[in-house]
């Protein structure tokens, strides 16, 4: 497939707007520069130094809510999906059915999705994620029995407690341990 040619400005459509003004726009949308240094940098350079200030903020604002500007962002963003092929000319179908219907296929989707990804699981990335992926769709049988060991709390902050009683005078292993408890 050849290489598609960047649109430098939209076909058919004429706008108010200066060559620099559809400079900055077409670089605040290929970019994704966000709109405030796209406008320094191409449309009013003279107001970097003053960035930061609330004239140049609402200058900014300004000129981002023309409606030329708007119309021209729509058509360019229009012209760069048809060079690349992507065109929204024809609206996409809302899906069909009912709830339950479209999970079954989202969840078969996935499926898929984790299948083909496993299949190719020594060229990945991140193998940890595609794990993680085929784990959620259930195809990893991964019904393993976690035994998890015991864990004391002993209180400290209660003198009077009848468990930390009990635990003081029968966890400890020899002689010698309780009479270095009960030093101390």
């Amino acid at each position: 497939m050849p290489t598609p040619l960047i649109p430098m400005r939209p076909k058919g459509a004429k706008f108010d707007l200066k060559p620099e003004e559809m400079d900055c726009l077409n670089w605040h949308i290929l970019s994704g520069c966000p709109r405030d240094e796209a406008f320094l940098r191409f449309v009013r350079p003279d107001y970097i130094v003053n960035r930061n200030s609330p004239a140049v903020k609402e200058t900014v604002k300004q000129f981002f809510a023309m409606a030329d500007v708007r119309g021209y962002i729509d058509a360019y963003k229009e012209a760069v999906k048809e060079a690349m092929g992507e065109s929204d000319s024809k609206p996409k179908e809302r899906p069909t059915g009912t709830i339950e219907e479209r999970k079954a296929r989202a969840k078969a989707k996935a499926m898929e999705f984790a299948m083909s990804l496993a299949d190719n699981i020594e060229n990945a990335d991140d193998p940890e994620t595609v794990l993680k992926l085929m784990d959620k769709v259930g195809l990893l049988d991964t019904e393993e029995e976690v035994i998890e060991q015991p864990r004391r709390y002993l209180p400290v902050t209660c003198g009077s407690c009848e468990y930390r009683k009990f635990i003081e005078e029968n966890c400890y292993g020899t002689e010698i341990d309780r009479e270095e408890h009960n030093k101390s």
